[in-house]
């Protein structure tokens, strides 16, 4: 992925001076090692860095000036030719994606952000109206955060330079953190009261005097419904937009290496693009697999040996116990100082771990990496009986929503009564798309803070109000998605590309428009899935039955840490009183030994959290007053 920075003043009589711009580029020049470009026109400076990953970007001069528009753009566009051949510009060489997303936005302005595919971010600003617009994708795969100041506004892929070039100490968003223990913090949210992200299928404008306007441009379409005459009408389709999926994220001008976890996700990636390659010339497929002997049903070996061996070809392989073992009394340190990072949540077993990666990634020059998020929530994985019936219940198919409930029930030992409370709480998300993204249950004694209240934020994501059950639970699925994508590992070491053949755009749109009892049902996980790739996947990976959590390692390490533990709490928390009761959690950790009380991940998120405002505090980043 490549990096873009930069900053606007609210008045053109305030000049960007050139060494702020310099420092918020210098922020993003390991994520884009491959050079780049700037400009700085009085109230307006832009930044780039390039991480080139497909033939076309390697042409690329980026901001990219044409008249009455500059931008920058770190993404890659799915939908080339159709954007070529429905632009009225004329290219008299093969176009950069850039150039393609500049003729687009010439053409139809901000509308053009829905007709573009692929991952990506842009920052554009266009000179005609004085205004400076951030987007991107639908699902937020590019990320792209801002920080407002009195002046002006700076924003940049990572929010690293922000924080350490903001003009005054940043406040704690409580918001954030109180997400961080209920699954995942709202999106948008980071840290900083002061920073937060752009919103998937969202655009920003910023104009002179300090105004700003955030619009939706793409939701998915309610009457977009697929219907086929047989099951087999659907297993073709689907193929079809998995296949052109992989095909457009192994477009690449290097070996691409791929997670092959021994799942079904990451499975059906790698043999569908061996599938494509057998029929295409094209840079070659790896494969970096994980296992973990210290979990009890950590060794994932012999599910992806399977795949190895059907493709002919062994892979990179990492022993995670190993890997963490080297670490010693260290795994729960904190990073070394030149490590910053502007979320908690990482140590050095953090380090460790990309560092491993990243030795195998430079051994085969590999900067793309292909992963399998998303295909356990989008097709059936974790099962969810909701859809189905609450579609019957619209159709007024009464006898199917019957045969359906007591099959569901039977199969999930679930009361008729659970299932029905479901099925309408369903049908009421339009009015409360909160329900559709609750956060856990799991109560720890020590947290402070409730549950973070996300409603404004998910009520705008997309118009849950003209959905049916299926495409809100769709939406729902991908406003977790891309809570998630935000809360991804920064770049440690090294830098490549992840991209994510289950969230294409086309793939959710199919997901969300056929029946749920294709995607799922009483007797079969991932259904449709199945059904689909039966011929193109080994039997013994398609149809396994579980997948490997890891569960022990979190207990393991908090016991095994307990005197670096115990050095931590001689010293008072900064935490204590605001985000957590240090005291309690000292007595969870000290009952550790018998059996946790709480979820240890919890425990090991406080830790961090506490570690990460210590060294905030220490590098004079943060106030940390609250508001009462």
């Amino acid at each position: 992925m490549s990096a873009l920075a930069g900053i606007f003043k609210f008045d053109p009589r305030n000049v960007v001076h050139e060494s702020d711009l310099v420092a918020l580029a210098e922020g993003i020049r390991t994520i884009g090692p491959d050079g780049g470009g700037s400009i700085n026109r009085s109230n307006l400076g832009m930044a780039y860095r390039a991480l080139h990953s497909t033939p076309e970007s390697r042409f690329e001069s980026q901001p990219l000036d044409r008249p009455g528009s500059t931008l920058t753009w770190d993404g890659r566009l799915d939908n080339r030719d159709e954007i070529r051949e429905t632009v009225s510009e004329k290219f008299e060489r093969i176009p950069t994606d850039v150039e393609l997303v500049s003729a687009a936005y010439r053409e139809w302005g901000t509308k053009c952000f829905s007709r573009l595919l692929g991952d990506w971010a842009i920052a554009l600003w266009d000179d005609d109206r004085k205004q400076l617009i951030l987007a991107n994708d639908y699902i937020g795969v590019r990320r792209l955060f801002y920080r407002v100041d009195d002046d002006g506004v700076s924003w940049c892929t990572v929010p690293e330079p922000l924080v350490l070039l903001a003009p005054a100490k940043l406040h704690l968003n409580l918001d954030y953190f109180s997400g961080c223990f209920h699954t995942r913090p709202p999106l948008g949210t980071t840290p900083y009261r002061e920073i937060r992200g752009v919103t998937p299928a969202h655009f920003l404008i910023f104009r002179l005097g300090g105004q700003i306007e955030e619009a939706r441009y793409w939701s998915i379409n309610p009457n977009a419904i697929i219907r086929h005459s047989s099951d087999e009408g659907y297993e073709e389709e689907f193929r079809a937009v998995l296949r052109r999926s992989v095909c457009r994220r192994i477009r690449a001008d290097g070996i691409i290496t791929a997670e092959l976890s021994g799942g079904v996700d990451s499975s059906s990636i790698v043999c569908i693009a061996d599938d494509i390659r057998r029929a295409e010339v094209g840079p070659a497929i790896e494969t970096l697999s994980y296992y973990n002997l210290d979990e009890p049903s950590g060794d994932e070996r012999p599910f992806f040996s399977v795949i190895e061996q059907y493709r002919g070809r062994t892979g990179d392989h990492i022993s995670m116990d190993k890997v963490f073992q080297q670490l010693t009394n260290r795994a729960l340190a904190p990073l070394p100082k030149e490590h910053f990072l502007a979320a908690p949540g990482y140590f050095m077993r953090s380090l460790a771990w990309s560092r491993a990666i990243q030795e195998v990634l430079e051994r085969s020059g590999s900067r793309v990496v292909l992963s399998g998020l998303g295909g356990d929530e989008l097709l059936g994985g974790v099962q969810y009986e909701a859809p189905e019936l609450a579609e019957y219940l619209v159709e007024g198919k009464i006898g199917l929503f019957c045969r359906a409930l007591i099959a569901w029930s039977v199969s999930r030992k679930k009361t008729v009564y659970r299932l029905l409370r479901e099925a309408f709480g369903l049908l009421m998300s339009r009015y409360n798309p909160s329900a559709l993204v609750s956060g856990s249950t799991d109560h720890c004694r020590w947290v402070r803070l409730s549950p973070p209240n996300s409603r404004k934020i998910i009520s705008h994501f997309t118009n849950w109000n003209k959905l049916g059950p299926t495409q809100a639970n769709a939406e729902g699925v991908r406003y977790s998605i891309a809570s998630q994508l935000a809360c991804t590992d920064p770049p440690l070491t090294g830098e490549f590309e992840r991209r994510y053949p289950y969230l294409d755009r086309d793939v959710f749109e199919f997901v969300a428009a056929v029946p749920r009892n294709q995607i799922v049902s009483p007797n079969l996980r991932r259904s449709l899935m199945r059904r689909s790739l039966k011929d193109l996947v080994p039997h013994q990976v398609l149809f396994r039955k579980t997948k490997w959590f890891g569960s022990r390692s979190p207990l393991a390490e908090l016991r095994d840490q307990m005197p670096y533990l115990h050095q931590m709490f001689d010293t008072h928390w900064l935490s204590d009183g605001i985000l957590i009761d240090a005291g309690h959690l000292l007595d969870e950790l000290g009952n550790s030994g018998h059996g946790p009380t709480t979820p240890s991940s919890h425990t090991l998120l406080a830790i961090s959290i506490e570690q990460w405002l210590r060294d905030q505090v220490d590098r004079g980043l943060l106030d940390m007053k609250v508001p009462p």
